[in-house]
């Protein structure tokens, strides 16, 4: 027996023993725990994940049933349950046809997923795919879906547009995947609309929200709307001062809200506060000392931040000893990766945050909390920390992956990507029991779970970490009625976006 086959054997043995074995797996690889999948995902942008084994590779089937408790089920109605809870979706089951796009095998559903997991942002995948491939597990370990196991093919993008189509395209073509996770769907809304593709998506920007891409499915909540929600939590709080003077930093890149500027200058303006600088930054863009020099000079009370480059200003704010007297902060602040980069000068930073903590607050925690924890624990232990687990990512991700387990489940034995977006489509209130629930998907309406609380950082210098615990409960906008109602963001997102 060769060396690498003997390794084989004592991976598969081990993965026999040890319940958390990981299954996300590169096309070349034989066998991965989930603490070194990273690493070789990194290196080559391309691996899978099927059953719980940990052995299983592109192109294979896994039989086994796994070893997880069978703590959640999901039934044909669209209503998925686990350990008491219920998540509901008004539509019904699908028709009785067995016929199945390619792809679909008797075995087995592949669904593909792209998204960073490599450079500053790498944790981010590695939560979203880890809270994915965590419930598909949890879903195979029970028999999977309609007697099919659920394999997921994850490719490294490293948030980079280009490399986003080029995977989108792949997964597609190559792996002929019955869906797609994606972080955004900027770069690929006219492509995944064309082939009839379901991509499941974060949110965030103007694309993900159009009516023109009705394949996108936001999960989690836009822009626009969480920056009004962020300014009535600091109205609530004491912290909104009427006249105060706003910078804003805005990314282009990752999360490009260009689009959504002048309605971004209009929340604070409608709110009473005045504008007095917006500034694109990225993490690309490098050293933000001059940034933190001009919103000194401006004499700015609070620092708006609509990018992932904070972590950057904030850091360059600690080497010059200042912070805006009112306060900083937004929505893309509500990572604890990214908090915790920055150190103790992120004592005091606002964010938001769309999901429970795994306490249950700022609600109750109750079984649905339970079975998140324990599930990614079991399999994939390397996020199951108390930043990872209250983390958007890992939260949305999960969230997602049970949404897209109800729409499979209500296909019977006949999966196509028709199916599963025409019953996605009509999702109304579904509630996974860990986030208030996704509000609607219909094409001219897309909202993602919408409503936020929001929370100040701190810094535990023992373990040198941010932490945070909720100083609201969940709230939404006051202003949605001035922007045209409930639907008002995928009306704002068309006009923004043009013409698909």
């Amino acid at each position: 027996m060769s060396v690498r086959h003997r390794w084989l054997v004592v991976v598969w043995a081990m993965c026999l023993v040890v319940a958390a074995c990981g299954t996300r797996l590169p096309d070349s690889a034989g066998g991965l725990t989930a603490g070194n999948a990273a690493s070789v995902q990194q290196a080559t942008g391309d691996s899978t994940s099927g059953g719980s084994d940990g052995l299983s590779s592109a192109g294979s089937s896994d039989s086994s049933t796994g070893t997880g408790q069978a703590t959640a089920s999901t039934t044909a109605s669209g209503s998925s349950t686990a350990a008491g809870k219920t998540s509901k979706a008004s539509a019904g089951v699908a028709g009785g046809s067995t016929q199945s796009d390619p792809g679909v095998t008797d075995t087995e559903i592949t669904i593909g997923a792209s998204g960073p997991l490599s450079g500053v942002t790498g944790f981010l995948g590695e939560e979203a795919f880890g809270a994915i491939d965590a419930y598909f597990q949890l879903i195979n370990s029970q028999g999977g879906v309609n007697g099919r196991k659920l394999r997921l093919v994850t490719l490294d993008d490293r948030f980079d547009s280009a490399q986003t189509a080029a995977n989108v395209r792949k997964l597609y073509e190559q792996y002929k995947v019955s869906a797609i996770f994606l972080a955004f769907s900027d770069a690929v809304g006219q492509y995944v609309t064309r082939n009839n593709i379901p991509a499941l998506v974060f949110g965030v920007t103007a694309p993900s929200f159009s009516s023109h891409f009705p394949t996108v499915f936001p999960l989690v909540g836009n822009a626009l709307l969480w920056t009004q929600e962020v300014i009535a939590g600091l109205k609530s709080q004491g912290v909104f001062k009427q006249g105060m003077r706003v910078g804003m930093l805005y990314d282009t890149e990752i999360l490009d809200v260009t689009p959504y500027l002048p309605y971004l200058k209009e929340a604070w303006q409608k709110a009473g506060a005045t504008v007095v600088s917006t500034d694109p930054f990225n993490l690309s863009s490098g050293d933000c000392t001059s940034l933190v020099l001009k919103m000194k000079d401006l004499k700015i009370d609070y620092w708006d931040f609509q990018g992932l480059g904070w972590v950057l200003c904030a850091s360059a704010a600690q080497r010059q000893q200042y912070r805006p007297p009112v306060g900083w902060g937004d929505w893309p602040t509500s990572i604890a990766g990214l908090a915790s980069q920055v150190g103790p000068w992120v004592d005091g930073v606002w964010g938001g945050a769309q999901g429970d903590q795994p306490s249950g607050a700022p609600r109750t925690k109750t079984a649905a909390h339970t079975t998140y924890e324990q599930t990614i624990a079991r399999y994939h232990p390397n996020i199951a920390s108390f930043g990872h687990l209250e983390s958007p990512a890992t939260i949305g991700y999960w969230s997602g992956a049970e949404l897209l387990v109800a729409a499979l489940q209500a296909q019977g034995r006949g999966v196509t990507r028709t199916g599963i977006i025409d019953w996605l489509q009509k999702v109304k209130n579904f509630d996974t029991g860990i986030t208030p629930p996704v509000l609607s998907m219909a094409p001219n309406c897309k909202t993602g779970s919408e409503v936020v609380w929001i929370g100040q950082w701190k810094w535990d210098a023992a373990k040198q970490e941010a932490y945070r615990t909720p100083q609201t409960g969940y709230f939404t906008s006051p202003y949605k009625k001035d922007y045209g109602g409930d639907c008002f963001l995928t009306k704002l997102s068309d006009q923004v976006v043009g013409g698909g």
